[in-house]
Formats: C-alpha cells, sequence, structure tokens
C-alpha cells in the first residue's frame, strides 16, 4: 500500500523484502529439514526393526532440523519477540509429529496404502 499511497516506499520495499524471505526461507527450510528426516529415517529403518526406535529417531531428528526454520523466521522479522516466540512453541510440536509419523516416513507402515514401501512389511506396533 505505501508504494501505491505514495509513502514510506523505504519501509515498504523493507518489507516485501522480509516476505520474500520469509517464503523463500521457510520454503527452503522445509525441503533441508524433509531431505534430513527422510534420510535419516531411510537410513535408521535398516538398523532399527521396532516402532518405538523409529520414532526415537523421528523424534531426535524433527528437533535437531527445526532451528534451520527458526534461522529464518529471525532474519525475515528482524528478531521480532512475538514471531520468534510462536516459532520456538512450535518447535515441540514438530518433534512430535515427525515422531509419531516416522514409520509412515520410512514406508514401514501399512496405515497409509500410498506409502507402502514394496515387499513384506514388518509389524511395527508392537514393541
Amino acid at each position: 500500500m505505501e508504494f501505491l499511497r505514495g509513502g514510506d516506499t523505504q519501509l515498504a520495499a523493507r518489507n516485501v523484502r522480509y516476505a520474500g524471505v520469509l517464503c523463500g526461507g521457510s520454503l527452503v527450510a522445509g525441503v533441508l529439514m524433509g531431505l534430513i528426516l527422510g534420510g535419516g529415517l531411510a537410513l535408521a529403518s535398516r538398523a532399527v526393526t521396532r516402532g518405538w526406535g523409529l520414532a526415537l529417531v523421528g523424534a531426535l531428528l524433527g528437533a535437531l532440523v527445526f532451528p534451520a526454520e527458526f534461522v529464518v523466521v529471525a532474519w525475515g522479522t528482524g528478531g521480532a519477540y512475538a514471531q520468534l516466540g510462536t516459532t520456538l512453541l512450535a518447535w515441540p510440536i514438530m518433534t512430535v509429529v515427525a515422531a509419531a509419523h516416522s514409520a509412515d516416513i520410512a514406508g514401514r507402515s501399512r496405515t497409509h496404502t500410498w506409502l507402502w514401501a514394496p515387499g513384506p512389511a514388518l509389524r511395527l506396533g508392537r514393541g
């Protein structure tokens, strides 16, 4: 709106730049988090045979990769406290979601048929 009204165009340009950093940075961070989670769980699924073991690996990887998003939010908001606090609140949620769906991500679950891995499935629910 500042561009259209002829107001403070430097402020408007900074806000557009921050929006680009937040959108683009979040996309890049999400891709990196997905690659690390998927790759880590694929490697761990060969050695870990229990469901809780994959959940533990997923939780650990989810907790370790989330700071990338925190860095993006810190950079894109100029260190705004409310946005950083909200992002920190999402960290345990990311960890729990990664743990809960680790078997699905690794292709060891029969819950979602479109995620089935070829070959025999292992029963990971007991353990």
